[in-house]
């Protein structure tokens, strides 16, 4: 059975609830564009920001057509392969395959209880996969999709630009080895801010899966346990958030969908590169999902 959540959100989504929540003004837009350009300029590393109020198409970012480093904010697309894949019967999520020693990858409750032998479903690891990040999960799929050209060929067939999908977990370490400094500006699994707040605004009204797949992405990333110093800091407690984080090296992200008191949905995507220690990169996310607050709750 789908999460109760997930399919209630998505139901009201169908119904067109909210009714037309009042736009935020062009000032207030225009005042969170210089709050934006103000974080990216004092976390003294490069920082892109996109967001888009899904039910006004109001938008506000800075830096959104910048590529960055993905890390495992690639995980998103990948689940959206993968449960295309399911839909058109070229895998199963009952399916159950062994994860054998060269398979396992650091990080990750798969890897963390490993043991010879052990078999895990496909539904399980896409499962992981959002929530926990786990990279075994991630590797094992991407290799039962055919590759990390098989990711990319489901993004080109959706007319997902300016997202690049070109090597798995380990595959990211082999481009750090080959050119650090390229891979941390997205030479390889590269986005554009305003490439991945489509993506989830796309999610978000059903137009990339079925029902009970947009469901089930969006009830993992309710429950993302990698986040809680990134988007969620900069919320009211209690604030419902469908996210998806990324770590490598100086490079920090977080993209989610917020739900406004008005239960209206704010998408925002925040890449972070440099400035600082892991902590002040974190709090520079913390500060665009505050600001970002600031402008729509009070808004609507």
């Amino acid at each position: 059975m789908l999460p109760i959540l997930a399919a209630t959100a998505l139901g009201a989504l169908a119904a067109g609830m909210p009714a037309s929540p009042p736009p935020a003004s062009a000032s207030r837009l225009d005042a969170l564009d210089r709050n934006l350009r103000a974080i990216a300029t004092e976390s003294g590393g490069a920082v892109g920001v996109s967001i888009l109020h899904l039910e006004t198409g109001a938008r506000a970012g800075v830096g959104g057509s910048e590529r960055f480093q993905m890390a495992s904010v690639f995980k998103v697309p990948v689940a959206v392969a993968v449960l295309r894949a399911v839909d058109a019967g070229r895998l199963s999520l009952e399916a159950v395959v062994e994860i054998r020693p060269e398979d396992r990858r650091t990080f990750g409750p798969i890897d963390d209880t490993w043991t010879p032998g052990t078999r895990v479903s496909v539904a399980r690891m896409l499962d992981v996969m959002l929530v926990d990040s786990d990279n075994t999960a991630t590797d094992k799929l991407i290799a039962m999709l055919g590759g990390p050209q098989a990711v990319q060929r489901t993004l080109d067939g959706l007319g997902l630009a300016g997202i690049s999908v070109s090597v798995d977990e380990k595959g990211m370490g082999g481009a750090i080895r080959k050119d650090a400094a390229a891979f941390e500006k997205g030479a390889w699994n590269g986005a554009t801010p305003d490439a991945m707040a489509t993506l989830l605004a796309r999610l978000w009204r059903g137009e990339l899966l079925p029902a009970a797949g947009t469901a089930r992405i969006l009830d993992a990333m309710r429950r993302c346990r990698t986040g809680e110093k990134r988007l969620r800091a900069g919320l009211p407690a209690g604030t419902e958030v469908f996210d998806k984080t990324g770590t490598v090296r100086s490079c920090a992200n977080d993209v989610g969908i917020v739900t406004l008191p008005d239960r209206s949905r704010l998408v925002v995507s925040v890449f972070v590169r440099g400035g600082g220690d892991a902590a002040a990169r974190e709090a520079t996310i913390a500060r665009v999902a505050r600001a970002a607050w600031g402008t729509f709750a009070a808004s609507n």
